[in-house]
């Protein structure tokens, strides 16, 4: 499945019971031959209008941040999120994050990425199908992995930005 097959996958989804509920899919954004792939959890509702994977004020805080690590989001870095469909209200259930794993694993084949970057915890758990901690590189199969703070989560707590520093940091030493 090329880009476009995965991105008309993404958009016209059934596997779960999201797409009952969704405004739309969202795909990711970004270098589609990256070395980096940027994974958030599940889609805010900005993205959902966007549609596009970690946007508004959050995606500027993202590409800051990769940018501080000298990543060009543009060229550098993919950008998704492990579920595609907002839940309502809610994490989304394991048979859901089970549903999407597909698009997942082929966005990995496609960027070709060597390092990720886990935005908050449920997309590190995400991910790595179980637990996950931050402060550490981990291994996914070929890809190594730095889990950290959510670019929302950062805007309503700053004081962890530090932490996410330091986090990126770890990601850019361990790639070097």
């Amino acid at each position: 499945m090329d880009w476009p097959a995965l991105q008309a996958a993404v958009s016209s989804c059934t596997r779960c019971m999201l797409c009952e509920t969704r405004h739309a899919a969202v795909n990711g954004r970004g270098a589609e031959h990256a070395t980096w792939i940027a994974i958030a959890g599940t889609p805010s509702p900005a993205d959902e209008q966007a549609p596009q994977a970690v946007s508004g004020e959050a995606g500027q805080l993202l590409d800051n941040m990769l940018k501080a690590i000298e990543l060009k989001p543009e060229s550098d870095v993919y950008v998704t999120n492990v579920v595609k469909c907002r839940p309502p209200e809610r994490h989304p259930s394991a048979e859901e994050v089970i549903a999407c794993r597909p698009f997942l694993d082929r966005e990995l084949a496609l960027t070709g990425a060597t390092m990720a970057i886990t935005f908050g915890q449920f997309a590190a758990r995400g991910l790595m199908m179980g637990p996950a901690s931050r402060g550490k590189v981990m291994r996914y199969n070929q890809l190594s992995v730095v889990a950290t703070y959510h670019p929302d989560d950062l805007l309503r707590k700053p004081e962890d930005k530090p932490k996410a520093w330091g986090d990126l940091c770890l990601a850019k030493a361990s790639h070097a």
